[in-house]
């Protein structure tokens, strides 16, 4: 009980404090860029009510028959934590041109299942399957979980807009001689040599075309392999045209690292 009075304060707190935020936006002039910074902070606020909430049904509704109620609470909770994050990238480019990453020691398998779990009501849509699986054996990575959510969220995202209905996508783990690799395969139209070269620049929009109608900004993939690099890793692609694409990225093995580490990286 006292943990869910903890959760309703924090909640009352971020909705006073996002009322506040929100009467100082309506006096902002629009696309004012010296109040980026300034509007991540209201949009934290909005995220912090989200989060609050879902972790306060959570604990609410802990017995509920149905177990699907968890997965999507366990789901907004995820896509907010990455949402806070990139709220929180956002505030410190516009003031010091610096990411922030959180690095420790943690465990991939659950963090890549929940993100299937998550994707796999989206997926439902056009009666596409996730399949995930990974040995008992994946040893712990040191990364940023956050940053690593927001990589299986763009690539889970892309898989299900390009796969068509009724087809699998395959989410697997291994761990190399190098590091832990994620892997995310479909069965879609796949990609050309053309398209693959292209792959991972900004604001370029390749030949397939999503098979739901979904929209496609561009940016995913970029971010992904941007948030892959800072995390000390690589991604890549394997594509045969007809044939699907399988997105793999890797990152190194946790070694005795002691406390987790605040990292500041250039943006540029």
């Amino acid at each position: 009980m006292i943990e869910k009075e903890k959760a309703a304060a924090a909640i009352l707190r971020a909705q006073a404090e996002l009322e506040q935020a929100l009467f100082e936006l309506e006096k902002m002039p629009a696309f004012d860029p010296k109040r980026v910074a300034f509007s991540a902070h209201a949009l934290n606020n909005y995220l912090t009510v989200t989060k609050g909430t879902a972790e306060l049904l959570l604990s609410s509704l802990e017995n509920h028959p149905n177990p699907q109620i968890r997965i999507w609470l366990q789901g907004l909770g995820h896509v907010t934590d990455m949402m806070r994050n990139t709220v929180s990238q956002l505030t410190n480019s516009s003031a010091h041109g610096e990411v922030n990453l959180q690095f420790m020691k943690w465990d991939l398998a659950p963090l890549a299942k929940r993100a299937c779990d998550y994707y796999q009501r989206v997926a439902e849509r056009k009666r596409i399957t996730i399949i995930f699986e990974a040995p008992g054996d994946i040893p712990p990575v040191w990364t940023d979980p956050v940053a690593v959510a927001a990589i299986m969220d763009n690539l889970l995202s892309n898989a299900v807009k390009y796969s068509y209905p009724e087809e699998m996508i395959w989410v697997g783990l291994r761990s190399d001689s190098t590091g832990v690799v994620c892997s995310v395969r479909d069965e879609g139209p796949g990609l050309s040599q053309e398209d693959q070269a292209k792959l991972f620049q900004q604001g370029v929009r390749l030949s397939p075309a999503t098979t739901g109608g979904e929209s496609s900004s561009g940016y995913g993939l970029a971010v992904a392999k941007d948030l892959v690099e800072r995390l000390k890793g690589e991604l890549w692609c394997e594509s045969t045209p007809g044939a699907g694409a399988c997105f793999s990225f890797r990152l190194p093995v946790a070694q005795d690292q002691g406390e987790p580490q605040s990292v500041t990286r250039s943006s540029e």
